[in-house]
């Protein structure tokens, strides 16, 4: 897998090096994030940790994938920007997958604890309101007129 990096900048807000990376991975598939990780991160001397990939793109029947990565200087300033979903999504398969039943056993938690809570809740009576009579104003009545005969239809 060789990689040839497209565009580099430093973002000195967040702490981080914003980089495009066009990846060739002739006679394989698209790599993974965790190859991808471990190589940028050995390119910019930097921890695997610190290293994110938001995306890869490889357009179909070619060799390479474009890629958005990040690379932060330090793991607490990337723990407080990258979201959560990236994070778990950057992570190996047996660690992202026990993320995920502990996020299912929390998600399972929560509505247990809700529904007592809406059991207790007492349903309203609805009140009956008076109703109100209206009365009816007799109509007048039409007067018979003839019919009009259309435009037209005049006998000659």
């Amino acid at each position: 897998m060789d990689f040839k990096v497209r565009q580099d900048t430093y973002n000195p807000l967040l702490k981080r090096k914003e980089v495009r990376v066009e990846v060739d991975h002739d006679a394989a598939g698209t790599p993974s994030r965790i190859d991808l990780r471990k190589a940028i991160a050995t390119k910019f001397n930097t921890k695997p940790e610190n290293v994110y990939v938001l995306d890869i793109e490889t357009k179909t029947g070619t060799q390479s994938a474009l890629c958005a990565v990040e690379v932060y200087d330090d793991p607490q300033s990337a723990q407080r920007t990258v979201p959560k979903y990236v994070q778990v999504r950057n992570l190996p398969p047996e660690e992202r997958k026990k993320v995920r039943e502990q996020e299912a056993k929390k998600e399972e938690a929560k509505p247990k604890a809700e529904k007592p809570k809406a059991e207790k809740a007492k349903p309203e009576t609805p009140k009956e309101e008076p109703k109100e009579v209206k009365e009816e104003k007799p109509k007048p009545e039409a007067k018979a007129e003839a019919p009009k005969k259309a435009k037209g239809s005049e006998a000659k």
